[in-house]
This record gives structure tokens, C-alpha cells and sequence, in this order.
């Protein structure tokens, strides 16, 4: 279970930040890793909740915007395929037809 309850709001270099609290169960393990990241991370729990939501966001939009970037590449032609005796990249020019170069 996790609570959001914004409680205020602070005012660092000119930016307005709204302060949140988070209020999360977790079972033994993952209490566990929290304290060893807080410890070996020398990071506090807002911390660390903060990067793990970043690290997600970043996996997320990159995961993303990688298929969008295979699937634009698929339609356009861009990816294919062709069978071959597998020595094309070495015996291409014997193997496409090069008369309208002509």
C-alpha cells in the first residue's frame, strides 16, 4: 500500500517544489535491500525512491521510443531480410543487378 498526502510546498533557486509524503508497506527483503542501499548508497529513503522512480520513467520512455524507432525503420523498408548463400556481404556486387547504373 502506498499513501501520497502532499503536506507543502518549498522554494529552492527560484523553483516551487510540492513536497510529498509517501507512506509504503514493505515486506522483510525489500526493507532489508532499502537500509543496505540507504547504507552503501549513503543516500537517504527520499533519495533513493526518487532514482528508482527516474531509473523506471527513463527504462520506460527509452523501451519507447526504441520500438517506435524499429517500427518506423520496419515500415519504411529499412529492415529486411533476403535469402542468400551467407557470403552476400563479400559477393554483393556479383549478386545485384546494377543495369539501371548502366
Amino acid at each position: 500500500m502506498i499513501l501520497l498526502d502532499s503536506k507543502s510546498s518549498l522554494i529552492h533557486k527560484n523553483r516551487k517544489y510540492l513536497i510529498m509524503q509517501i507512506t509504503a508497506e514493505l515486506d522483510n527483503q525489500h526493507w532489508a535491500k532499502l537500509q543496505a542501499l540507504e547504507k552503501s548508497l549513503q543516500k537517504d529513503r527520499s533519495e533513493l525512491i526518487a532514482l528508482a522512480i527516474d531509473e523506471m520513467f527513463n527504462k520506460s520512455s527509452d523501451a519507447t521510443e526504441a520500438q517506435n524507432a524499429y517500427q518506423l525503420m520496419q515500415q519504411s523498408g529499412f529492415i529486411g531480410c533476403m535469402e542468400g548463400d551467407g557470403n552476400f556481404s563479400e559477393n554483393y556486387k556479383n549478386d545485384l543487378d546494377w543495369s539501371h547504373k548502366v
